[in-house]
Order: C-alpha cells, then sequence, then structure tokens
C-alpha cells in the first residue's frame, strides 16, 4: 500500500523544514498526505505556488498560438518593439530559458531590497532593469539560463495578443476551463493568514502578512496541492492544449553543459523534465519563494497509470527538493509491484 508519511517525515527532519503536504493523483482520483507541522485540516489550504506558475503562462501562450497561429520561433520584436532585450530573442528562447537574459532573483541587492522592505517593492520597471541589467548572457540558443524577467515579458505579450489582462486570460482559458476552484492570481498581502503557515527566517514577523506580490516580475498563483495536481492532469490529458501543443512544450534543452549520464536536468516550454531518468518520463515544475517551496510532476505513464504528484513544504529551500520527489515515486512504484 502506498503511504508516503514516513518519507515526507524523514525528509523535513534533514531539510529541518516544519512541514510537508503531497497530493497524489491517480488516473484523477486525488489522496493527500502531510507530516510535521501541517495536520489533515491543512490539506487544503492554498500557498504561493510561485514558479508552477510559468507552466500556466506557457500553457496560455500555445492556446494562443492554436488560435492566432504558431509564433513560437517569432522573435519578440515582432510584438513589442520596444522590450528592452536583444531583437533576435524568440518566444520560444524566452519559454525555454534559452534566450541569455539575466535575472534579479539571485542578487544581492534584490534580496537585501526584499528583506528591509517586504512590503514596499520596487516598481515593476526598476525590478524588469535589475533583472535584465548582465544580458546578454550568451548569444541566444547557444546555452541555458533560468530568468523570471524572460516570463514577465512573455506575460506582456499575452496581455499584447489576448487583448486582456494577463490574469484574465488564464482565468478564462485554463483555471475556469478545467475547474481550478482553489486558484487564483498572488495580487495582495496575506493579511488575514489565510494561506498555508510557513516559515521564513529572513522577515521579521510572519512573512504571509509582509510579502508584497510585487516583489514578483512574473505571474505568481496562489493554490492548493490537490488543485496543481488536477491541472497537470489536464494538460497531459489535452483537455486545455491539443496534442500538437503539449509536443511543443515538451521538447527540451538540456540544462547543463556537461550533464550526468542519469536523469539529465533539461526544459520545455515551462516544463521541467529528467531526460533519462531511471524512475521514467516526467514532467513538472518547482518554484521557491518566501515561506514555501514548490514541486509537481506529471507521470503520463507510471505502472500503467496517469500520475501527477504535488509537493509543499512550508520553508524557503535552497532548491527544488527533487531527491524527496525521486523517493516518493520510487516508493509508488514498488507499491505497484
Amino acid at each position: 500500500m502506498f503511504n508516503p508519511t514516513t518519507i515526507l517525515q524523514k525528509n523535513i527532519e534533514q531539510l529541518e523544514c516544519p512541514g510537508a503536504l503531497l497530493a497524489v493523483s491517480e488516473n484523477g482520483d486525488i489522496t493527500t498526505y502531510s507530516a510535521g507541522s501541517i495536520g489533515k485540516d491543512g490539506h487544503n489550504r492554498s500557498f504561493y505556488i510561485y514558479s508552477i506558475s510559468k507552466t500556466l503562462t506557457a500553457t496560455a501562450i500555445l492556446l494562443l498560438c492554436e488560435e492566432q497561429g504558431n509564433f513560437l520561433d517569432e522573435p519578440l520584436a515582432v510584438f513589442l518593439s520596444e522590450a528592452p532585450i536583444p531583437r533576435q530573442i524568440t518566444i520560444r528562447q524566452l519559454l525555454n530559458h534559452t534566450s541569455g537574459l539575466s535575472d534579479y532573483f539571485s542578487s544581492a541587492e534584490y534580496r537585501q531590497a526584499l528583506s528591509d522592505n517586504p512590503t514596499t517593492p520596487w516598481t515593476y520597471d526598476k525590478l524588469m532593469m535589475l533583472g535584465l541589467r548582465d544580458t546578454p548572457l550568451f548569444e541566444p540558443g547557444t546555452s541555458w539560463s533560468y530568468s523570471n524577467p524572460g516570463y514577465a515579458l512573455l506575460e506582456e505579450l499575452i496581455e499584447k495578443k489576448a487583448e486582456m489582462k494577463y490574469y484574465d486570460f488564464v482565468r478564462k482559458t485554463i483555471i475556469d476551463h478545467v475547474a481550478l476552484d482553489d486558484t487564483r492570481p498572488f495580487l495582495e498581502v496575506d493579511h488575514r493568514q489565510e494561506l498555508l503557515e510557513g516559515e521564513d527566517l529572513s522577515f521579521i514577523g510572519d512573512f504571509r502578512t509582509l510579502y508584497h506580490p510585487g516583489w514578483i516580475a512574473p505571474a505568481c498563483f496562489i493554490s492548493t496541492v490537490s488543485d496543481v495536481a488536477k491541472f497537470y492532469d489536464a494538460l497531459f490529458d489535452y483537455r486545455i492544449v491539443s496534442q500538437d501543443s503539449l509536443s511543443e512544450m515538451t521538447r527540451t534543452v538540456d540544462v547543463l553543459k556537461s550533464p550526468t549520464s542519469e536523469s539529465i536536468p533539461s526544459y520545455g516550454l515551462g516544463l521541467m523534465h529528467g531526460r533519462n531518468s531511471p524512475l521514467g518520463d516526467a514532467y513538472g515544475h518547482g518554484g521557491g519563494g518566501p515561506g514555501y517551496t514548490t514541486f509537481a510532476l506529471h507521470y503520463p505513464k507510471l505502472e500503467g497509470n496517469s500520475v501527477s504528484f504535488s509537493l509543499v513544504l512550508n520553508k524557503n529551500l535552497p532548491q527544488t527538493p527533487f531527491k524527496l520527489m525521486d523517493q516518493i515515486v520510487a516508493l509508488y512504484r514498488d507499491s505497484k509491484t
């Protein structure tokens, strides 16, 4: 019988994390599990999903390609002529992080400003200016580097081509379309402390009542582990985009110049992928920020089942918990044999 509670408990002790919450969707049937500070009453609590939001942004772009013709290999400058980036950078390169754009997230200046004034964010223009300060990191298409400003520009593109606000388009075409009833945009500080409790020692006080969405240039959604699993189920079941569009999203590039021989990190259009993983083909995304570390993976065929895993740890950790997810997936496989 599959029960990952012990694995969750051992890992949060090793990671010095208060709690963990997991949803497992097997052929559409969702079960939730937790450990540590998160009890059964917290299984439906919402949290910032952080960069898992990039899969929703990429999905929105593919929906527009279906409506208006495939523009993935067109330069962004064709549509946003004033975008402050090299003019040859394409939509695909922004989506798969091969554009050569830099980022603000690892900047000491950004981290210090966020810590000092979490309730008073920089303007969007200042955030983008700092984020793009070191652009170009390389000739577009020749290497890989993660860029939040790149995804912020994709949202500007969505608004231009959809002729509506980004969040309105995502709500209409994705959230409402597949009934993600507990998913909404991160638009204001959580003064009522409605979100899942979390730990972030860089804040003096409860981060939920301090952290302002303006500190994030690209979109960020609030959701639950169950809704995140439902989203990936729907995406890979062709209930949001077509099979051709999903094929585009799962065309990956290697992240490392000298990858290991096993489970090679790669990236598609808003999707992480471990190429050659011994656990099988899976696609998803991780995220992290004040109070939470998130990770979701969908396995189209895992022991004959369509399975989505959605995980949140209620502490901001330095990296995506790949090893923890591997343990969970391995336990699932073992439980089916």
